[in-house]
């Protein structure tokens, strides 16, 4: 029987010492040799018919090997299970030497899970803040949806460009002689007001016409990427090449009908008001949980495991560049994160991992498990949400190793609900000058 020592460096670093009997290692390193002896070929010899002892001069280095690795995994994880020892990470392993005749010794340095005495997690005061669905919010989402279905059409003859106009244009610049090939572009289109090109330099061709050109002066900014160019007189050569209108649909049954479901304005309005409330009731769970967690972290005190938190980090680091990747931004082209972005985004880390941890410890004492049916369900809803079949996203899901974690997310909301349902909840009007639109509130 494998020997075990534990030793406590930290709350959450200990020092393991496995021994293995002698009779043991002997035993591993003779099926090693026989194991070998069945398919090596060595000159002079058939094969399988290798004596041990020549076997034991070539290839002694290398049976040592293997034995050590077998006999480490065959003791590594069921004597830390032996010690309901619950490992986090394997700072550090190292093995002593190999032999026949004596027992074989290997040390790990281990990260685990720190103790944790759960408390105080029922019984909590809670804010809720009261919110409904205004006619403006539904006016503002009508708006964007306007926007949306917005068609573009030539500016009326005669008409200049203005604020909100489409253009498409050739543009070309000289300073001091020189054409800057980094402002010259064919073609570019710009929506005229947002400042694509250069800040300010829209209002300079504001009232152009179709078909028109044009040199204006303009000062480079002084954060211009060339130093030497920064701050200095610019001459540009525009060449207004097309210009669009956004003429927008009037607000009636007939808009309604055209985004392809709604009979009327007024079907349209109600699952406006119902996608908003939707919104709106999310935003109070979030805030809700978010109350629950300041007041269970702050409750308790104890050390993380580093690995824990830096793995956090880099999990908020990728989910950042998948969310820049979803916005179009190639992530090819995003540098990597600094060590002053893993150091910004350690305390919001650190708390993650301890609210993590406590909520696991809570479900533990009180029972609280995620069953396959629940785990099901979770998928279901989150399938309907992008518009997927269940199977399908439950074969993502299983294909890409995330169904642990989202029956990790799953057992943190019944968790938190759990302790909602034992806290005090008082309500509160939200304050007046908050931002309450519904996009707003999801992205929160």
């Amino acid at each position: 029987m494998t020997n075990i020592l534990v030793e406590d460096l930290t709350a959450v670093r200990k020092k393991v010492t496995f021994e293995i009997p002698q009779e043991k290692v002997s035993e591993l390193i003779d099926a090693e040799f026989r194991d070998l002896k069945k398919t090596v070929q060595i000159k002079g010899f058939r094969k399988g018919k290798v004596p041990i002892t020549i076997l034991r001069a070539y290839f002694k280095s290398q049976v040592e090997d293997e034995a050590k690795k077998k006999l480490i995994e065959e003791t590594f994880q069921p004597g830390l299970d032996e010690k309901k020892i619950n490992l986090v990470s394997v700072v550090k392993l190292e093995p002593e030497a190999i032999a026949a005749d004596t027992p074989f010794k290997y040390t790990a340095e281990i990260e685990v899970t720190p103790p944790i005495e759960v408390k105080g997690y029922k019984g909590l005061s809670l804010t809720k803040y009261k919110r409904e669905v205004t006619e403006e919010q539904v006016a503002e989402r009508l708006e964007r949806l306007r926007e949306r279905q917005a068609r573009l059409t030539p500016v009326p003859e005669g008409r200049g460009v203005t604020s909100g106009d489409y253009l498409v244009a050739d543009i070309k610049v000289e300073v001091d002689g020189e054409q800057i090939p980094a402002l010259t572009v064919t073609d570019y289109h710009l929506e005229l007001g947002r400042e694509f090109y250069l800040n300010g330099f829209d209002a300079k061709i504001e009232g152009m016409k179709p078909g028109e050109s044009d040199e204006v002066s303009f000062d480079l900014p002084e954060d211009f990427p060339r130093k030497e160019l920064a701050g200095k007189s610019g001459r540009f050569h525009v060449t207004l090449k097309e210009a669009k209108e956004r003429i927008l649909p009037a607000v009636d049954d007939e808009f309604a009908r055209d985004l392809g479901k709604y009979e009327s304005m007024e079907e349209l309005k109600a699952e406006i008001r119902q996608d908003i409330a939707s919104s709106l009731e999310e935003r109070t769970k979030k805030e809700l949980e978010k109350q629950i967690v300041e007041a269970v972290v702050a409750a308790h005190e104890f050390e993380v495991p580093e690995t824990m938190v830096e793995s956090q980090i880099n999990t908020m680091l990728d989910d950042t560049r998948r969310g820049l990747a979803r916005l179009g931004i190639n992530p090819d082209r995003i540098p990597p994160p600094t060590q002053e972005h893993r150091d910004e985004a350690r305390p919001i880390a650190l708390r993650d991992v301890k609210a993590a941890l406590i909520l696991k410890e809570i479900a533990d004492k009180e029972g609280i498990t995620v069953s396959d049916e629940d785990l099901d369900e979770g998928i279901r809803q989150r399938a309907e949400r992008i518009g997927a079949s269940f199977d399908y996203f439950k074969d993502m899901l299983e294909n890409q190793d995330m169904l642990p974690s989202l029956r990790s997310g799953l057992l943190q909301e019944k968790v938190l609900a759990m302790i909602q349902e034992h806290a005090t909840i008082t309500e509160q009007e939200a304050p007046a000058d908050e931002e309450i639109e519904a996009e707003k509130a999801e992205e929160e």
